[in-house]
């Protein structure tokens, strides 16, 4: 093949040598100063939207309640004596068998989980939680048990520490080995316990999301509010909300839940280690004796303190550049996926190099706001070194002054530095998710936005004045209808701007009605008022309960997947046999296509636009429907091949009920009517009808 050297042009020909890298960066700070605070998510509103898949916010605090205080029996030091206390009494042979002994602890675990399922099956059967928030309790109570273990065992390893190292520096071999026999069997069941924290996190996250997945999807494609959104509101990147903010939403959330209880039992279980390990401090200021009880404690409780603070002075911007960067990246990623889709008529209008612009620009803003991004993270990660490393020798240097006096020894040194070490991450939990939850306050910003933009919809269909209702009768009438352009005005408020006015249209059974009119007269606005896409305008507008009614419009929408499912859309593929399917094709003049029935393909792209508009007749011939909603539905149709299908479609359906939006004059042979639509001269068109 050979190109036109004048037409077809390199990239590089007609785009700027500036590099991307080396652009101008535009400023994105007034777009977060823009961003009202009031508009983000706050924590009452993350809580009470979360709390619906728990079952409500009641259900979640006093179910917490149950599964903290369950835990919290299991796990209490008093229980632990009690049993210890049991055990050393009982030290007769029975008692002091392995095998009994085996076995008790077998029961003590069988009796846990008997007492976890009791309370399952009385959530299930005397609640209306449901099964699937009752599995997320399980779940829950899971994770929050293992955790406990977790922490329990910590506590565990500051009390090994304190005695491990004492013996290492007392040079005490005897008690070396078991010693490290100790540390691994706390170390192994610590590993264990947190694998499979992390395992049950997961899989509830997972659960969480499908449930929120397919509320939002079901709610998202219900009565047609997928359509609306785009219609009324323009909303940016709905997709992205439910396929991403969804799944972003649901991860930090139950990592930022568990990892709150996690610090919380150990900010209570390593507050009571560092309070036995806390001497009191008696200094001297201005001439005043000062006493401080647990000096140690509080000393780390203050650190804490001021290094959050600081934390969330640098990091508080973060939540807004962080709802940007999730709006900028969904804009350069529709930008590319809208070339994808019109890839053949760009490549023929030479728009590539508009197209590459366009990249460029959207790409552009996105380095800008990653630019304030970085400087805010760095800023912040600077500050979170300092009050990291800083935390290395402060407790030595908190430590040192009792040891120094003799008040602990060389081991107790050690137990305070684990204790403190602990304890201060654990206090520390906001400084380290403070990031996290700044991404979190903007995936919700996000879903709650698409939340509001769903419920304006509803409330858009709600205040319609024009009603579409269901006749026993048969056949469509509009009385008194007109119909509006949504349009805006300055303040953000959709306005009905009448388009077509005085419509009183019967369409009786059997009849064929060809709409013509000028471009943007309203032909498609009257189609998409009946199909009840349209609520702008007033009026009543009558449609059959009885007799299937088929809309085929200009451009007819082709699923990726085989022919089959192409051309029995929206229905499955099995209600039609192969018969059916190659009869349709012939039909509708795509006999060559009947070889590629089961071929899986994008076939929007494979099919030309005439293709396309003669397999969604083929559809017409499959499902045979009583009404029939033609909207320009042969326009990319060679004449021969228009007439060839009306006349097609007029045999095999002969009472078919038909009605044609169409600019060729060839088609008024196949109808018997005519609705005109004309200006009236107040910018406004009135319908006028008439027999062919």
């Amino acid at each position: 093949m050979t190109f036109n050297k004048n037409l077809h042009h390199k990239l590089s020909d007609l785009e700027p040598k500036t590099a991307w890298i080396d652009q101008p960066l535009p400023d994105v700070a007034q777009n977060e100063r823009d961003l009202d605070n009031h508009s983000l998510a706050k924590f009452k509103d993350i809580l009470r939207f979360a709390s619906q898949y728990w079952g409500g916010m009641g259900a979640l605090v006093v179910v917490a309640i149950l599964i903290v205080a369950l835990i919290f029996i299991v796990t209490n030091d008093t229980l632990y004596e009690w049993v210890r206390n049991y055990v050393i009494a009982s030290n007769d042979a029975f008692h002091n068998n392995h095998w009994t002994r085996f076995f008790k602890r077998v029961g003590a675990v069988l009796a846990l989980f008997g007492v976890v399922f009791v309370l399952y099956q009385g959530l299930l059967r005397f609640t209306q939680l449901g099964a699937e928030r009752i599995h997320a309790w399980g779940l829950a109570f899971l994770v929050l048990a293992l955790a406990t273990i977790n922490v329990k065992i910590g506590v565990e390893l500051i009390n090994w520490s304190g005695d491990f190292w004492e013996d290492v520096k007392n040079k005490d071999v005897p008690k070396f080995i078991p010693g490290l026999i100790l540390f691994s069997q706390l170390a192994f069941t610590s590993i264990i316990a947190g694998t499979y924290r992390n395992f049950f996190s997961q899989l509830l996250q997972i659960r969480w999301r499908t449930w929120l997945t397919e509320n939002y999807a079901t709610r998202y494609f219900s009565d047609n509010r997928f359509y609306h959104l785009e219609q009324i509101h323009g909303q940016d990147n709905p997709d992205q909300r439910i396929a991403e903010d969804l799944n972003r939403f649901t991860e930090m959330a139950v990592a930022l839940f568990f990892g709150f209880y996690l610090a919380a039992l150990s900010v209570y279980e390593y507050s009571k280690a560092m309070l036995k390990l806390s001497g009191d401090l008696d200094t001297t200021v201005f001439g005043y004796v000062i006493h401080i009880p647990f000096y140690m404690f509080w000393t780390v409780v203050l650190y804490t303190i001021l290094g959050s603070l600081a934390i969330h002075l640098i990091g508080r911007r973060l939540v807004k550049i962080n709802v940007l960067r999730e709006r900028y990246n969904a804009d350069f990623r529709y930008h590319l996926i809208r070339a994808r889709e019109y890839a053949e008529g760009i490549s023929f209008l030479q728009g590539e190099a508009h197209h590459l612009r366009g990249a460029r620009h959207f790409f552009t803003v996105i380095r800008a706001n990653w630019y304030h991004y970085m400087w805010r993270i760095k800023y912040l990660s600077f500050a979170q070194s300092i009050y990291g490393q800083a935390g290395i020798i402060f407790p030595v240097i908190v430590a040192v002054p009792r040891y120094f006096s003799g008040a602990i020894n060389f081991g107790g040194v050690m137990q305070v530095l684990r204790a403190f070490g602990e304890l201060r991450d654990a206090l520390s939990w906001f400084i380290d998710n403070y990031s996290t939850w700044a991404e979190l306050r903007g995936s919700s910003t996000r879903i709650f936005n698409l939340d509001n933009d769903l419920n304006r919809v509803d409330g858009v269909q709600a205040k319609s004045q024009l009603h579409v209702v269901e006749n026993n009768v048969g056949g469509v009438a509009l009385t008194h209808a007109m119909l509006a352009r949504p349009q805006k005005n300055a303040q953000g408020q959709l306005l009905g701007i009448p388009q077509v006015v005085g419509l009183d249209w019967q369409i009786s059974l059997g009849e064929r009605w060809l709409i013509t009119g000028a471009s943007g007269s309203g032909k498609s606005t009257i189609l998409r008022a009946i199909a009840d896409l349209w609520p702008f305008g007033e009026g009543h507008i009558d449609v059959p309960t009885k007799g299937k009614m088929l809309f085929l419009p200009q451009r007819p929408y082709m699923p990726v997947g085989t022919l089959r499912e192409a051309l029995s859309y929206p229905d499955v593929p099995t209600r039609f046999n192969t018969a059916a399917y190659e009869t349709a094709l012939d039909m509708s003049r795509l006999s060559h296509l009947k070889t590629r029935l089961d071929e899986v393909n994008n076939w929007a792209w494979l099919l030309s636009g005439g293709e396309q508009q003669r397999l969604s007749f083929a559809r017409l011939f499959l499902q045979r429907p009583a009404y029939v909603f033609l909207d320009e539905a042969t326009s990319a149709l060679d004449e021969e091949n228009e007439l060839a299908l009306y006349r097609t479609m007029l045999v095999s359906l002969p009472d078919i009920t038909l009605i044609s939006v169409s600019h060729h004059p060839q088609l008024r042979t196949f109808h018997q009517h005519n609705l005109h639509l004309e200006p009236n001269g107040t910018g406004s068109f009135r319908a006028v009808k008439s027999i062919i």
